[in-house]
């Protein structure tokens, strides 16, 4: 149990180069859940609102299914992901209203260049690509006696999701957590803490 709370949270008995491996692989860790949770809330977005929804904007023509579906499922990702790095993986005492504005503004700038922008274009691309629908089913699985279609768009939505996770890394270390917000085991004045403590017990 010391061991996985190591892994998840750190200490002091980790170096630096090993705090470093174990920040990377939290934060991986972290995107492939917010990543789970974002495609999961998707999904069941998609296969429970039937509607389309079309509207016109700008003489083009999109779904205001998608927009609201991407919007939701932003929203739900943001609360798993701010919350998943604050603790595990940059390990911030920072005020939490501050940081949680600067980490939505961040992802903000994402989820318009990425998840919609990014995504858009890759959508056309495959279409283009494959001159099919992007409602087109590549395979279908099933799952307790029923049937999961995975279709080209549930593809480009994975492919996509790996962009997002490097540029939100880049962002939160950036403009999100402080350095001096954050719990650094490595530090003299955290080990003297350390020692401290120890010594009073």
């Amino acid at each position: 149990m010391g061991i996985i709370k190591t892994i998840v949270v750190g200490g002091k008995d980790l170096t630096e180069k090993q705090e470093k491996i174990r920040k990377l692989f939290m934060y991986l860790v972290s995107g492939g859940i917010t990543t789970v949770v974002n495609w999961v809330c998707y999904v069941v977005f998609d296969k429970t609102v039937k509607a389309s929804m079309p509207i016109t904007v700008f003489g083009k023509e999109i779904s205001l299914k998608f927009v609201i579906n991407q919007i939701v499922c932003w929203i739900i990702a943001v609360l798993v992901a701010y919350f998943l790095n604050r603790i595990t993986v940059f390990r911030s005492k920072g005020n939490v209203a501050r940081e949680l504005l600067s980490f939505a503004g961040a992802r903000v700038i994402s989820f318009l260049v990425l998840e919609l922008g990014l995504y858009s274009l890759m959508i056309w691309i495959c279409v283009a690509a494959t001159g099919k629908p992007i409602d087109t089913p590549m395979t279908t699985f099933h799952i307790f006696s029923k049937s999961f279609d995975f279709t080209y768009e549930y593809l480009v939505k994975l492919i996509n999701a790996v962009f997002i996770i490097i540029a939100n890394y880049v962002m939160s270390k950036l403009m999100v957590f402080k350095k001096q917000d954050m719990v650094d085991y490595n530090s003299e004045e955290e080990k003297e803490s350390s020692g401290e403590e120890e010594a009073n017990a």
